[in-house]
């Protein structure tokens, strides 16, 4: 089968329609590429989520445009297998082409039910394996085709622990999550297979967390058993197929190494896993993972999961160098300062180019940006049968130092689980703007009045709630939480109808803030907090309480040397060290030409008469010869930003 974009990229030509209306069901249209390819030629598109937030974007920003005479191409894009087109309203339904695509239509003789539960991400690899002619599928062979073709995995196949650690380890350091209904298939027929019998498969086959925690217990079982024959691990860790998994998995840190007497008399690929100098270890674990960095940094045509999965391997790199500064020569800080340089660049390049189709990315598995993550909250809700629900937001937290939180986390003895991923911060990566996204579940655009002040997140953050459902006194918002025992907690936790809980804890922003020391600073400061239990008690509290927790931040923080501080007055509207927002569009390109440097961003999904200067590479617009920590700019600190759902074993 040809590329299966080529038959829904026709219908899009340039001049054409200046409105098209799409009946979109399964998410085709915004899928990552195919989003990309329409955007390349020329459409813009919105999604009719909201009645209200549409009209509003569409009347701003494209009714009116057309009344001027002036040509635009929209693509509506209505998302609900339950809502028809002539749903939408009646101006719109007369005025604009109408067209649905849907996935039976391009693979019909594979099971829909299968296919639509499958990531889009998955589709090239069905196209390229999927052959028109024939009887349809059955729901099993539908399966078994996915499976092996998306996933590498042959069910037969599988017979002895060996094959099954194989498809783990291959799932789980690639941080792949089979939907639950193909995964469950799969851990039906594996149950079948007695060489398989004492392995815990149904536990560890859908939680990559429950998979680590067992996998490290072996590994503690396995060199027990180097002296002591009678015990026995299930993992056969010395098979050459495991061991190069095992290894990756210790270097990234998703395994811990323990301290182990004969350590000497190990063989060479055991070495990872084991405790000997600390400070060598980490030095050889940084050295490794910072060529590993390298050799597979994102292509300019990359995915956003690519850059998310690039940003969770440069925060531990982060954390390794500052751990290391003092081992450091003069060759390994240029080698990392270049690289430094290397990955802003790229990154900036990616982002001018992808960013503005972000917003449209489906939320449902997993959210892309940070106004999703209610959206996704609402859907887990639901799916998960969710009483409560606790977001608490971290201003000001980058990945690094999320990294930091969660080891201070796990040293308590709590039993803590973390299923992390990496979500996308809005630009300017302010807080007035990504964190009152978060509340207000919308793109910046939706809220111009409040743009410069969060004392609209309250209002955000309830009306939201309400539209899903949930009644005023059903949820509550604390923002710039004074501490685990603030008495505002108190009087919130003591409602019978608390549903829905928002918190913003500032004191990472406070740190960035007053920060002289840099990133070894902040890191310092961060593990400090960390080792006082604020955080510690408030998630056991809010766990006790009823809730499922989420984690996140609206904004990350990275060190820049200033260039220069811009005199423009009153000219400019917001004032910041790594972006700067002006009224009219002439007087941030006077700044710019001062600051060569600097970007001129677009400014996606950002309000009219809003026009941003964002400080270049890893400068800031403050005094020659500073160094600061700030936030403001979209360097890859600064953007993406961790989203957790922090759980106890077991629960």
């Amino acid at each position: 089968m040809t590329d299966w974009r080529e038959g829904i990229l026709e219908h899009f030509q340039p001049g054409f329609a200046r409105l098209t209306l799409v009946s979109d069901p399964d998410g085709l249209l915004t899928e990552e590429g195919m989003l990309t390819a329409i955007q390349r030629r020329g459409f813009d598109m919105i999604a009719f989520d909201d009645p209200i937030a549409f009209r509003f974007a569409y009347e701003s920003q494209y009714r009116s445009v057309w009344d001027s005479g002036q040509a635009t191409d929209l693509v509506v894009v209505l998302r609900s297998a339950d809502r028809p087109l002539e749903s939408l309203p009646y101006d719109l339904f007369k005025a604009g082409r109408r067209l649905a695509f849907a996935l039976h239509q391009l693979f019909p003789r594979l099971n829909y039910p299968v296919i639509a539960e499958l990531d889009r991400v998955y589709l090239d690899t069905i196209a390229a394996e999927y052959d028109p002619h024939g009887a349809p599928m059955t729901v099993r062979e539908t399966r078994e085709f996915v499976l092996m073709h998306c996933f590498r995995i042959v069910p037969g196949l599988v017979t002895t622990p060996v094959d099954l650690l194989k498809v783990l380890l291959s799932l789980h350091s690639r941080k792949i999550r089979l939907p639950h209904t193909l995964g469950d298939h799969l851990i039906a027929l594996l149950s079948q297979k007695s060489a398989l019998d004492p392995w815990p498969i149904a536990r560890i086959l859908h939680d990559r967390d429950e998979f680590l925690s067992f996998i490290q217990q072996q590994w503690e079982l396995y060199l027990e058993s180097l002296d002591d024959p009678g015990l026995r691990s299930l993992v056969p860790f010395d098979h050459e197929d495991v061991r190069a998994y095992t290894d990756t998995l210790f270097l990234d840190g998703s395994l811990t190494p323990v301290a182990y007497d004969n350590a000497a008399l190990l063989p060479a690929w055991a070495r990872t896993g084991v405790v000997h100098d600390v400070e060598a270890d980490s030095l050889r674990r940084f050295e490794i993972l910072l060529h590993r960095f390298q050799a597979a940094l994102p292509e300019p045509d990359a995915s956003h999961r690519d850059w998310q999965q690039a940003a969770q391997g440069w925060a531990e790199l982060v954390v390794l160098r500052w751990e290391l500064d003092s081992l450091l020569d003069d060759t390994d800080r240029q080698i990392w300062a270049e690289l430094q340089t290397l990955v802003q660049a790229l990154f900036a390049g990616w982002m001018l180019q992808r960013y503005g189709s972000l917003h449209n990315l489906p939320y449902h598995q997993q959210p892309v940006m940070v106004h999703q993550i209610p959206h996704y909250l609402a859907v887990e809700r639901t799916r998960s049968k969710l009483a409560k629900i606790a977001l608490l937001v971290l201003d000001g937290l980058a990945l690094d130092q999320w990294l930091l939180l969660r080891k201070g986390m796990e040293s308590g003895g709590h039993g803590w689980r973390f299923q992390e991923s990496a979500v996308f911060a809005w630009v300017p990566t302010l807080t007035s703007v990504s964190r009152q996204a978060i509340f207000a579940a919308e793109p910046p655009l939706y809220f111009p009045d409040s743009l410069g002040t969060t004392s609209k997140e309250k209002a955000h953050w309830q009306r939201f709630w309400e539209d899903h459902g949930i009644p005023r006194g059903g949820t509550e918002f604390i923002g710039n939480l004074a501490g685990d025992a603030d008495p505002r907690l108190d009087a919130v936790l003591a409602s019978p109808r608390l549903t829905v809980l928002g918190i913003v804890w500032n004191k990472v922003d406070d740190i960035m803030h007053g920060m002289q020391m840099q990133t070894a600073g902040m890191h310092d400061q961060v593990r400090l907090w960390a080792s006082q239990g604020h955080l510690q008690r408030l998630i056991l509290r809010l766990q006790g309480e009823g809730f499922a927790v989420y984690l996140t931040s609206d904004h990350g923080n990275v060190t820049a040397a200033g260039v220069g501080n811009p005199q423009e007055g009153v000219l400019v509207e917001t004032r910041g060290k790594r972006a700067r927002v002006y009224d009219r569009p002439e007087f941030r390109d006077e700044a710019a030409a001062k600051f060569p440097g600097s970007i001129p961003w677009p400014g996606p999904g950002l309000p009219p008469g809003r026009h941003v200067l964002l400080a270049g590479d890893l400068t800031a617009f403050a005094d020659k010869g500073d160094e600061i920590v700030g936030h403001g700019g979209i360097a890859l600190e600064e953007v993406m930003v961790p989203f957790v759902r922090i759980t106890k074993e077991g629960a």
